[in-house]
């Protein structure tokens, strides 16, 4: 199937120029400080030895460094990260400060002795200062650890306020995860983000929102999202409709996005990542999205979409939108 190449890259703000970005080399350093911002979101696919073959983390763990080394994000959410995983970025991505949280960390910790599936923020050290950080879980308790409704799991969201070093603008950023289960749990997670949001960000401060939502843009569950946040990949001038999840090749789902008000959308942009570009067959069983000024011209993003509409079609796929 031709979605299973692809690696989602979503694409950006203006909000936050530029900016002296260290990198790796002097080359990396050149190329952040002559872009905007440039953000990821990727669900990871979380770690458990024996589970996932071939596609397990130890054998993907590579790629993965490669492509997150390659894309060069300022920003990067995360989702379901265990703590070993954890502690791999952390180590491979060492010029990124880190904020995470666990789902289950304050509970069941004989079971979840490393917390369980986390929320993680990294950032570049050298752009950004952390102004604040916290954490909430998703259910009508957030002060605490809880499963809300019809949720099968506990829900965890991680924010931090940051500012740009080199503009001094501030931004706020959350990275989330509904559940895959909890029809009701999907619409009340979007009111208590909404209602969070608020309550941390305030109506006029520039928010970004990421995160594995299991619900395509046009679902009811997100209508509190649509109404207080704007979608990247549905009001970028350039864009393409690339599949987010992959399901290691069985299925193409558009479950994956980042939400923002009060920023200016350069565009969003998908990446074929054919199966030896990181050397592995697929990076996750979800897409990375990303971030970045740098898009496909309009013809090369038209012959994308008319391909991604075939194969949708072919698969018995709804269109973007679709509840």
């Amino acid at each position: 199937m031709i979605m299973n190449r692809f690696v989602g890259f979503l694409a950006l703000f203006t909000l936050l120029c530029g900016g002296m970005a260290s990198g790796r080399d002097d080359a990396a350093s050149k190329r952040a400080a002559r872009r905007e911002l440039k953000l990821m979101s990727f669900n990871i696919r979380y770690y458990k030895p024996g589970v996932d073959g071939d596609n397990c983390w130890e054998n993907r763990r590579e790629g993965v460094l490669k492509m997150l080394r390659a894309e060069d994000p300022d920003i990067i959410g995360f989702q379901e990260p265990h703590r070993p995983q954890v502690d791999f970025l952390r180590v491979g991505m060492n010029d990124y400060a880190s904020l995470d949280m666990g789902r289950d960390a304050d509970t069941d910790i004989e079971k979840r002795p490393d917390g369980g599936e986390h929320l993680m923020i990294l950032y570049r050290k050298s752009r950004f200062v952390l102004l604040d950080s916290g954490f909430f879980w998703l259910s009508d308790t957030p002060q605490r650890a809880s499963r809300g409704w019809d949720a099968v799991c506990r829900r965890v969201t991680v924010w931090g306020k940051f500012r740009d070093r080199r503009t001094g603008r501030e931004f706020y950023y959350f990275d989330t995860h509904f559940d895959h289960k909890g029809v009701n749990a999907r619409k009340q997670e979007s009111r208590i983000m909404i209602a969070k949001m608020k309550e941390i960000a305030g109506e006029k401060a520039a928010v970004i929102m990421s995160g594995d939502l299991n619900a395509v843009f046009g679902n009811e569950a997100l209508a509190p999202l649509r109404e207080w946040m704007s979608g990247a990949r549905e009001t970028a001038p350039v864009t393409d409709s690339l599949p987010t999840f992959n399901d290691w090749g069985a299925c193409d789902l558009w479950i994956d996005h980042i939400f923002y008000r009060r920023l200016k959308i350069v565009g969003y942009e998908s990446l074929m990542n054919d199966a030896g570009r990181y050397g592995v067959p697929y990076l996750s069983d979800h897409n990375p999205i990303v971030a970045s000024k740098n898009c496909k011209d309009e013809k090369t993003v038209d012959i994308v979409r008319r391909v991604v509409r075939r194969d949708a079609v072919r698969c018995g796929l709804r269109k973007i939108g679709d509840g």
